[in-house]
Parts: C-alpha cells; sequence; structure tokens
C-alpha cells in the first residue's frame, strides 16, 4: 500500500488540474468521497472540476462542495489527471464521458471486490467505503482533515455502512468516525437529514411500489416493481427510491431482496441479501455487479422479462448451496 500512496504522490505533485468523477447513479459514497477529494486537491494548489452524469440527489445536496459538481464538461478541456472514485468499473463513470484522451493519468479509487483495475494508479481495496480508503490516504499524508473535507466523508461512511448497521463495519470504521466528530462534524444533524427526512413523491413512490410486492413460495426471496408510469404518478425521481430495495430485505425470513424499475428504456435491477447469498454473483450473470450483499444491473429486456430472468436466477442461487457465503 506504500507503493501505492507514494505513486498517488508523486502524481498530485506534477498535476495543475484534475477531474474527480461520480458513478453513474451516485451515492452517498460516491458523492461524499467526490467532494472530498476535491477539497484536498484544491488545498494543494490542484485546479479541480468535479463530475457526475446524473448530477448530485437532493438527499446529499447541503453536502460542502456539492454546489461544484457539473453534468457537462467544456468541450475539448483536457487533464492531468482524472480521479475516479467509488467506481469498480470505468463504465460505471457514464456513457457520456468520452474517457479516452480526457487526462494524462487515471487514478482509481475504489473498495468494490470486483474492481476491474483500470487505472493507471489503482487504489482498490476492500473496506467499509471508498471514504474509508481516502481517509487513510489522508492519515498517511499526514494531511489535517478539516471540517467540510469531514463532513463528507462521514455521510460517505455511514451511508455505506447503513450508519453502522452492515457487516462491512469495523474497528477502524468507528475510529475514522471519531476522527470524523472531532473534526467538527455534528451527527444528529446528518442523520436527521439522510435518515429522517424524505420527500412525499418518495412516500408516494414507495407506496406504489411495496403493492406490487411478490414473494417466492418458501419465502425467502421478494421482490417489487416501479414502472416509469408510477413513477410519472408520484412525480418521483430516481433518488426517491433510496432504502426501498432495503425495506424489502428487512421483511421476516426473506434472504434476497430485488427492485426492478423501468429507465429509459432499460431495466435497472437492485439486489440485496441479508446474511448468506452473494448477490454480486448473481449480478454479474447480467453484466453487473456489487458486494457480497448489495449489487446491482442493468437489463435491455422490457420489466416483465427481467423480471422473470432476475428472479429464475435467485431462485436458482437459493436452492444451490455452493453459491451460500
Amino acid at each position: 500500500m506504500k507503493e501505492i500512496f507514494n505513486a498517488i504522490k508523486k502524481a498530485l505533485k506534477s498535476a495543475k488540474i484534475a477531474l474527480i468523477v461520480s458513478h453513474v447513479d451516485p451515492d452517498g459514497d460516491s458523492i461524499g468521497s467526490m467532494n472530498a477529494m476535491a477539497f484536498v486537491l484544491s488545498a494543494m494548489g490542484i485546479k479541480v472540476d468535479l463530475y457526475s452524469q446524473d448530477g448530485v440527489p437532493k438527499i446529499y445536496r447541503f453536502l460542502p462542495g456539492s454546489d461544484n459538481v457539473k453534468q457537462r464538461l467544456e468541450q475539448n478541456k483536457r487533464y492531468d489527471l482524472l480521479v475516479a472514485v467509488d467506481a469498480s468499473d470505468i463504465k460505471r463513470l457514464g456513457d457520456k464521458l468520452k474517457v479516452d484522451g480526457l487526462a494524462r493519468m487515471i487514478i482509481n479509487i475504489d473498495h468494490h471486490p470486483d474492481n476491474t483495475q483500470y487505472g493507471d494508479i489503482n487504489y482498490v481495496q476492500q473496506s467499509s467505503s471508498t471514504a474509508e480508503l481516502i481517509y487513510r490516504m489522508l492519515k498517511h499524508f499526514k494531511i489535517k482533515i478539516e471540517e467540510p473535507v469531514a463532513e463528507n466523508l462521514y455521510v460517505a461512511l455511514i451511508t455505506d455502512t447503513g450508519n453502522y448497521r452492515y457487516e462491512n463495519t469495523s474497528v477502524d470504521t468507528f475510529i475514522m468516525a471519531e476522527d470524523m466528530l472531532k473534526a467538527g462534524v455534528d451527527t444528529h444533524a446528518i442523520s436527521t437529514r439522510i435518515y429522517d427526512t424524505k420527500s412525499i413523491a418518495s412516500i408516494r413512490i414507495m407506496a406504489e411500489a411495496l403493492a406490487t410486492l411478490e414473494i417466492s413460495p418458501d419465502r425467502k426471496a421478494a421482490w417489487a416493481v416501479v414502472t416509469q408510469a408510477m413513477m410519472d404518478k408520484a412525480g418521483a425521481k430516481g433518488e426517491d427510491l433510496v432504502g426501498l430495495v432495503d425495506q424489502i430485505r428487512s421483511i421476516d425470513g426473506v434472504e434476497v431482496a430485488v427492485l426492478f424499475r423501468e429507465d429509459q428504456g432499460k431495466v435497472k435491477v437492485n439486489l440485496r441479501s441479508k446474511s448468506r447469498v452473494n448477490v454480486s454473483d448473481i449480478a454479474r450473470r447480467f453484466k453487473g455487479g456489487g458486494h457480497y450483499r448489495a449489487a446491482g444491473a442493468v437489463l435491455s429486456d422490457d420489466i416483465q422479462t427481467a423480471k422473470k430472468k432476475v428472479i429464475a436466477e435467485v431462485l436458482k442461487f437459493l436452492k444451490a448451496s455452493q453459491y451460500l457465503v
């Protein structure tokens, strides 16, 4: 790891302008990590652009630096560095970003186990979050973590650990959280914004979605569907579905939960497991990926065909002991 840190330090020292990019459908870890890196690089005298193809979800717009995130870049602008955060594959940066020739070097910072090592420098290690990797790097560089950086990293940390509920939470996670509090993070204010503030549209679309709930005969799998018509009726956006698949997973006895959502002629599939099934293996069957307990994929089928294919695979995995972990 020391060699990787040295390579990153060398790259940062020689850079004058950098682009920091989150993955599509950004979550708290991708937005928080992107903003935190922007503050750090700016403090080092590096000019920074931030890019998210899908913008910043409303729930994270309170974070320092989010106002600087762009959905479009200047044509023909070039960078010394492209820093990709929380993206397991370069395709996860979005199909509107033309990566070829965009930067002299790519730094890939990510915690997903299926990362494709697409960077010139790959700082890839399994941990609670990409934010935790950035925290370790800042500690190694002996960079003081100011409050704006701490707030972004803290939100990234709690959202990727389910507020410390998921099994990716470790002793190191709590050590990092302690340092974020020491830097001035208001945990109550942040938790209220993240977990206790929902739009009317999000409540309406969740009600519509849960009305479609289906459960397998053995009650080990459950799934729901969100059509574009349902989204339009509720006036909802993709960010209004955050947490829905976790509600389905919370059903007593359910091991695997799946949410199917129509989006621009394709179907986005979110998979969650409770304790035994590696859903990233299921996602990979459909050219997706993710973590053991949280993964996803995008299918080009209609929603009923996608549902039939994915649920058949889920039930197969539930029956096959070799896929249990």
